[in-house]
Formats: structure tokens, sequence, C-alpha cells
């Protein structure tokens, strides 16, 4: 066992939109710290709390330098540029900061550095890369750097829904009902309606919904594993985060969460083609669109191929040949592009219900 997940190889192309979105983050959470540094000024001038000795703790100028590398590096890594050294480099200035005061320590922050230094550790510098090397690369690549990001992914669900379902406040709902109370103006904001807001926080809704949002997160931890439950984790797992992100202040936490997922993905290059029909507005629309949003490279697509069936826009041919036409093709087609993947299972629901899901056929 051992021995496979030192030796399994796999297509690291799926892994360049998590390396964009990780880098993105990482630029996010730097200017941040810039924009503090500007208007309130250096965290060592005030109370701060290290966990290092102080002579560690850098100096004002230093710490404004650091800052600027740290933008740098995210650049460096969203675009592809000496990306895997770049992830480590800024994971390593980010802990170190973290180490610098304790009171600008939080969850999300040091989960954003510790998977940037487990993707350095992976080929995810194998696409979304700005320029392309003189030598092409292969695409292949160690895949035991990304065993270890889904044992992280695992790992925060299990210890966020483990302390949750030990804590008989959390159990009851009474820690979510709070939480919901003093962060409702920022819900309102983020456009939830102020009697959804309200609702939440009713007692017996925030015990019910306290009790949903553990089972979530442990049921996340291992689901996420299973090759058949996977895609059903992934999609709860998204409206889960969603709703987390729009009725609590969690800084980027469910982002962070979301573009992990990405590592769930099977690396299995544009192993299904997608056929259209060049003279019908949905064949021209799906050629358009989808090798657009097909940011983990899930299709080839190519105009129409002449078969046996008659009067349909688009067909997807799944990876074990068959073949689907109309509302299926559409559902197999939200389950591989990430901004569709929200729409999926309700769209697989529908077309599970009909007989051939080919909504587009004349006659």
């Amino acid at each position: 066992m051992l021995a496979r997940f030192r030796d399994e190889i796999a297509d690291g192309h799926v892994l360049g939109p998590v390396r964009a979105a990780i880098g993105a983050l990482l630029g996010w959470h730097a200017l941040s710290a810039a924009e503090e540094l500007a208007k309130i000024g250096y965290f060592g001038d005030t109370f701060h709390v290290p966990m290092i000795p102080e002579g560690l703790v850098p100096s004002p100028r230093v710490y404004a330098v650091v800052l600027a590398a740290r933008v740098c590096l995210a650049v460096m890594v969203a675009i592809g540029v000496w990306a895997r050294p770049a992830l480590a480099a800024s994971a390593g200035l980010g802990l170190w900061l973290l180490l610098c005061d304790r009171n600008q320590f939080h969850h999300n922050r040091y989960s954003l550095y510790c998977y940037a230094l487990l993707l350095s550790l992976t080929p995810c510098d194998r696409s979304w890369r700005a320029s392309e090397p003189s030598v092409p690369e292969p695409r292949r690549g160690a895949w035991w750097g990304v065993r270890l990001a889904q044992l992280q992914v695992s790992l925060v669900y299990l210890a966020s829904g483990g302390s949750k379902l030990l804590d008989p406040d959390w159990r009851n709902g009474l820690v979510l009902a709070d939480r919901i109370a003093r962060h409702a103006h920022v819900a309102i904001a983020k456009g939830v309606p102020h009697g959804v807001v309200e609702l939440l926080a009713r007692p017996d809704i925030a015990s019910a919904t306290a009790k949903l949002a553990i089972m979530t997160e442990l049921v996340l931890c291992a689901a996420l594993w299973l090759r058949p439950t996977r895609v059903v984790a992934l999609w709860w797992g998204l409206w889960f985060h969603v709703l987390v992100q729009a009725t609590s202040k969690v800084e980027t936490f469910s982002v962070l969460a979301l573009s992990l997922y990405g590592v769930f993905v099977t690396p299995d290059y544009r192993a299904r083609k997608l056929r259209f029909d060049p003279s019908r507005f949905w064949g021209k629309l799906a050629g358009a669109v989808v090798p657009a949003l097909d940011w983990f490279a899930r299709f080839q697509v190519e105009p129409w191929e002449p078969d046996d069936q008659r009067g349909h826009s688009i067909v997807v041919i799944r990876r074990d040949g068959a073949r689907a036409t109309g509302i299926r093709a559409f559902a197999m087609i939200a389950r591989c592009v990430p901004l569709l993947f929200p729409l999926w299972a309700p769209i697989a629901l529908f077309a599970s219900f009909t007989r051939r899901g080919d909504l587009t056929t004349r006659g």
C-alpha cells in the first residue's frame, strides 16, 4: 500500500485551476495585511503575542518587504511562473508571520498556508501557466502530494465536525444561533433575505441546522474518498460552504474549501467527448461555452460527428463509450464544468425521469 502511495502517477492538468485559486487567495491575504499596515500600523508596535522568540519577529521595514514578497510570490503562483517554489516560499513566510503574532492566527489562514505547502509537492505547474517551457513537460507526475492534500481536507472536516459533536452548546444550536444573530447584518448585506436570517436564528431551526452541519462535516470527511459518493459529496459540500459563507463571517474559509475540492477531481484529461451541431443554436452555444468553462479539461470538444441518431444539438460520449443527448448530456456537462456544477443534482434528477433524455429531438 505504501508503495502504491509512493509510486502513483497521474495527469496534473486538473491541479492548475486549484493552484491559480490558491495563488489568488495568497495574494488577497497579503494585500489585506498590507492594507492593515498602511491604515493601522505595524503590529509589533502594539500588543502582540509571538509564539517564537521576540528576536525572530521582523522589524517594520522587514515586515513591509516580506508583504511585498508575498504579493509577488502569489502572482507567480497564480500565473504558473516557478509556481511550486513560490508556493513553498509563500507557505513558509505566511506561517512565520502567524508565529510572530498569535492574534493574527485564524484557522483558514493556517489552512491556506498548509495547502500551499502540500500543493508545492504536486505536479500543479503543468497547466494554467502564463508561458510554456521551450521543452514541453509531461503533464503526468507523482500523486502522493495530492493524496496528502486530500487527507488534510478530510482532517479539517473531521476536526471541525468532531469538536462540534463533543460540544453540547453546538449540538443544541446555541452557538450557531448566536453566530447567526451576531453576523445577521453581514448576511443581509450579502443579499440573504431578512426573513431567512430570522428563521435560521430561531432556537428550533438553529438546533436542527447545527445537527445537519455536524453530520455534513463528518460525512464529507469520508464520502469525498469513495467514488460512488464523491460527486454527491462535492455537490452537497459546495452548497454547505455557500450557506456558511453567506450567513457567517469566516473570511475566505469557504472559498478555500471549495478551491481544494479540485484535488478530488479525477485526473482523466479529456476522457469525455462532446460533439455539437454548429448549425443549431444550442449546439453552437455548447461548442463555445464548454471549452471556455471546462477548467479541468474533462471534454474533447469537436463539431458534429455523424451517427445513427437524428435531431439533436449535442452528444456527450462518456468514458465508457455510452452516449447522452439532450437533458442527459446537459447533466453530464454540469457534472464536469465547475460553474455549472451547482445545478448538477436537480438537472440529473430531472434527467433520470426522462426516457431518452433528448429534449431537442424534432418529431
